[in-house]
């Protein structure tokens, strides 16, 4: 997978295929729940030569707590009680607001597109709408004013999240500075001092890791240099 590439060998044709992609897994504990006195390894039954492949690695523990399951439970609610609504729920946002249903079908073509672009471009969103079904005109606007400071309970909309996401992907190839090199290579050897039986093996591939973190966190900043604030936040990462 650090190579980005798959290699096949099969029926005498020997090839070696690009797979520029991220792989996500996810593994249950072999034990039927997580036990913290074993190693990160031993509970997933997997071996370190395979788990150093990936680059982060994230442990979900099912803690026993009554707002923490509530949410969960109003989560799973919530999606079967839409599932069945179709594309959209907009229908249900007009029933229970019929002024706005009606100003909505007094504007014309050109002002409702207006509108949907407007709603489209926004940067902030608030409350996801199968959370909680507003009543009246009060919440219906989902979406905020993109010059205006967002509200303490708004969220990114996910239309700018994917042109931001896309935007840096295909416009923003950052280059390692002198100041990031010697930051990761001080990071790495940091590493290899802390190590020990309670932690994943640190190797080279970790060092290819921190490489890919800063790379990527400084494309996000929309960054053309790699510096030393985006090696601090992957050895944040993989601390």
């Amino acid at each position: 997978m650090e190579q980005q590439t798959v290699t096949l060998a099969k029926a005498g044709i020997h090839a070696s295929l690009n797979a520029r992609c991220a792989v996500l897994a996810a593994a249950n504990p072999v034990y039927g729940q997580y036990d913290t006195d074993r190693r990160p390894q031993e509970n997933v039954g997997l071996p370190d030569s395979l788990l150093s492949r990936f680059d982060l690695l994230f442990i979900v523990l099912d803690n026993i707590d009554i707002d923490s399951d509530s949410h969960i439970a109003q989560h799973v609610l919530t999606s079967h009680q839409y599932r069945f609504c179709g594309p959209s729920i907009a229908s249900g946002f007009e029933e229970a607001s019929p002024n706005l249903n009606s100003s909505r079908r007094g504007r014309g073509p050109v002002e409702a597109q207006s509108l949907q672009e407007d709603e489209s471009s926004s940067v902030w969103q608030m409350e996801d709408p199968l959370k909680r079904i507003p009543t009246g005109n009060k919440g219906l606007s989902s979406t905020c004013d993109v010059h205006s400071l967002p509200p303490r309970e708004a969220l990114l909309h996910s239309e700018f999240v994917r042109k931001y996401i896309t935007f840096a992907k295909h416009n923003i190839d950052p280059e390692m500075g002198e100041e990031a090199r010697e930051s990761i290579a001080n990071a790495y050897a940091d590493l290899r001092t802390k190590a020990d039986d309670r932690t994943l093996p640190v190797t080279a591939r970790c060092l290819e890791s921190l490489i890919r973190i800063a790379t990527a966190h400084a494309k996000v900043r929309l960054s053309a240099l790699v510096d030393g604030r985006d090696c601090q936040k992957a050895l944040k990462f993989l601390s």
